[in-house]
């Protein structure tokens, strides 16, 4: 097993397949997917959709070959013309989302069963059915791009769709069909040609679904021509009035200059309110996201937003209410009516990423960087680009968790833990020119892992922790505490090693080259190298190590004092067992004259009782009559034995009698039987044929 592909994908036959099609455009894109157990992969060459359990090697004994199905060919019903380069799949996994630059198709996955959960029994091509969204916009508008698509997170049907074009609209399709067309900026492009408003950095180039909230009641806006009437007014108040009963989910919207705005609506609505753009505090003198590129919303309370630009800068954020509503400037397009503010936008860090590694050509490149969450850990995310791989863990999510979930009033919420980004694949390590893009990314579950499609052809697949915390077993985090007496008593010995060995660059692995490095390249590489090893590993090494001696000869002095501490207890436990025993011994024959005194008393009370002369009768006629209770108790017990004995006397003779009858019965032989019951049942036929005569001629006479 190789350690960069510890799932063993780079020599599987769907991997084979895509290598020999992958984009001649060497651009970082994402044609890999994953739900589940099957992973995605679009066959740029076939215009067709990859599918593999990526799981059943796994459970494949070591060097046995795999049986079976290798993968599927998913074949869509129409013809495929753009250059896909995202593939989405819906959250159900029921469709899959193909985005290309001027356009976007969706297909419909088959239903899965039998042997490793593939679709149709694991037949090797299927035929799926496909549609294009708006394919004749795209056709009469050239200059048309798509900039976004996400499915929506809460949808029922799980089919629908959100794109964003760069004409400042988002296109909602449910199915093939386009439901809304949702205005978050002012119109760019204007009878076929490029408004000027591009140069300032107008254009939406990301967006990302805040979770819901309840909608807030909005002060009535005023009109910019003042054109609108009164009835207006009241028909638009009472459409306001019906709406509040919905949910609202607001859409994050990034534009280039790093300006957000908040489109407030409903998941099947037309009616929108658009805000922005919103404070964002503190405020610095170079202002944030000037190249944004990215914006990615992570579901804490309160959401945390990630803002990413191309030169490596990514913003770590909170999206909050405002505590008033504030009034944004207008818009250049009048067409366009935005609301005052009701969020605030507060920036708690801002992570810096490597974008390669050390040419000095290369500080200062600009590098689009794009964003996917980690659902297995919420406190972490990646971001990926031209140059490799960068996996951020954000800190203070985890404490604002705790902070919520405590029930001390006195609790304060304290973000002084800073977030981390590691460099975990680096593939521009050199001054040219070329550059190995990541051409696709997929997360993978259960186990965790990450498998990268590089434009070199390479497949690289890592495992992943779960959760750091994991790394340190309960034992070993008690077993190594700071000593009580030092001042910083909350501060464990494996924080104070982890702050030790905290870095703020790491050694990436290094993909493989295009093309063989030249002999400066590979000693400007290697001396990087050994510099970070030598300032970054090595020199903090140096450091965890003096800890441990200082820790090591703490717990030495502690563990001689406490064997002497030990030798005295034993002393003292000796002296204490002697004392014990002698103060059992001593209560012990205590104990033996305390019941000789209590006899004693008890002798006395009784003969004081009965020398008092007021209760001499009274015992006396208590005594009488018990003793009359106890004869009169007597003769009914001997009457009730009597009495059970003549009951048992004469069960015996009635018993004894009903046998002698049984034996003394006389039976009659059956044909005797058989003539008497005839004979019987002719003179009951004739005496009563004779009662009728006689009421018949009773009858007679009578009359």
């Amino acid at each position: 097993m190789s350690l960069t592909d510890c799932f063993e994908l780079n020599k599987a036959k769907l991997f084979e397949k895509i290598r020999h099609g992958l984009p001649i455009v060497q651009k970082t894109q994402n044609l890999l997917d994953c739900k589940d157990d099957l992973l995605f992969a679009w066959d740029a060459k076939d215009c067709c959709l990859l599918v593999r359990n990526w799981r059943t090697p796994l459970t494949e004994a070591a060097g046995a070959k795999l049986a079976g199905v290798q993968f599927q060919t998913l074949i869509p019903s129409n013809t495929v013309s753009l250059d896909v380069d995202r593939v989405l799949v819906s959250n159900e996994g029921s469709l899959v989302a193909l985005s290309g630059e001027h356009g976007v198709c969706v297909l419909e996955l088959p239903r899965r069963w039998g042997q490793d959960g593939y679709y149709k029994d694991g037949k090797e091509r299927i035929t799926c059915r496909s549609f294009s969204l708006d394919s004749q916009l795209f056709l009469s508008s050239p200059q048309l791009e798509v900039r976004q698509v996400r499915w929506h997170p809460h949808s029922v049907s799980d089919s629908t769709l959100l794109v964003l074009l760069n004409n400042n609209t988002i296109r909602v399709y449910n199915h093939s069909k386009l439901r809304h067309v949702w205005q978050v900026g002012p119109s760019i492009l204007r009878a076929g040609g490029n408004s000027s408003l591009t140069d300032f950095g107008e254009v939406a180039v990301d967006f990302d679904v805040a979770p819901a909230g309840k909608p807030k009641e909005s002060e009535p806006l005023e009109d910019k021509n003042n054109t609108l009437n009164q009835n207006n007014k009241s028909l638009q108040n009472k459409k306001c009035n019906v709406n509040q009963e919905k949910i609202e989910w607001p859409v994050i919207v990034l534009r280039e200059n790093g300006n957000i705005y908040v489109l407030l609506t409903g998941l099947d609505s037309e009616m929108t309110r658009l805000q922005g753009p919103i404070t964002i505090t503190p405020q610095v003198q170079d202002n944030y996201g000037l190249e944004s590129c990215a914006l990615m919303v992570i579901p804490s309370l309160p959401p945390t937003i990630v803002i990413a630009e191309s030169n490596g800068k990514i913003h770590h954020a909170l999206l909050m209410e405002a505590e008033a509503t504030e009034h944004s400037f207008s818009e250049v397009d009048d067409f366009l009516l935005i609301e005052p503010s009701q969020y605030v936008i507060h920036v708690l860090e801002t992570v810096k990423l490597e974008l390669g590694l050390a040419a000095p050509s290369r500080k200062g490149v600009e590098n689009p960087i794009y964003l996917k969450r980690d659902l297995i850990n919420e406190l972490r995310y990646f971001a990926y680009h031209d140059a490799g791989l960068h996996v951020v863990s954000v800190s203070f999510i985890a404490e604002l968790q705790r902070y919520l979930e405590s029930e001390s009033q006195e609790d304060r919420l304290e973000m002084a833990a800073s977030s981390s980004a590691e460099y975990i694949l680096c593939t521009k390590f050199e001054s040219s020119d070329r550059v190995n893009p990541v051409f696709g990314i997929a997360l993978l579950q259960m186990p965790a892992g990450v498998v990268l499609l590089l434009g070199s052809g390479q497949v690289i697949s890592l495992k992943l922790v779960i959760d750091a915390k994991l790394l340190v077993t309960p034992s070993e985090s008690k077993a190594i505490n700071v000593d009580s007496d030092l001042p910083d008593c909350g501060t464990t010995f494996v924080d104070t090693i982890k702050s030790l060995l905290q870095r703020s660059v790491n050694q990436p692995i290094l993909a493989d080259k295009l093309v063989a490095p030249s002999a400066t390249e590979s000693y400007e590489l290697l001396n990087q190298a050994i510099e970070v090893l030598r300032e970054q590993y090595l020199k903090r090494h140096d450091l965890v190590r003096a800890a441990f001696a200082r820790h090591i000869n703490q717990i030495q002095l502690k563990r001689d004092q406490q064997l002497q501490e030990i030798q005295d207890l034993e002393q003292e436990r000796e002296l204490i067992s002697e004392r014990a025993h002698k103060l059992a011994e001593r209560f012990e024959e205590i104990s033996d004259n305390q019941e000789v005194l209590v006899r004693k008393c008890h002798a006395l009370m009784q003969k004081a009782n009965v020398a008092l002369p007021s209760n001499v009768v009274a015992e006396r006629d208590f005594i009488q009559e018990v003793n009359r209770l106890n004869s009169v108790t007597q003769i009914l017990a001997t009457g009730l034995q009597t009495a059970k004995n003549t009951i048992n006397k004469q069960r015996y003779h009635i018993a004894k009698s009903q046998d002698d009858l049984k034996r003394n019965a006389y039976e009659l032989p059956e044909k005797q039987h058989r003539t008497i019951t005839e004979i019987l049942t002719q003179l009951a036929s004739e005496i009563d044929r004779q009662i009728t005569d006689v009421k018949r001629i009773n009858k007679i006479v009578g009359a």
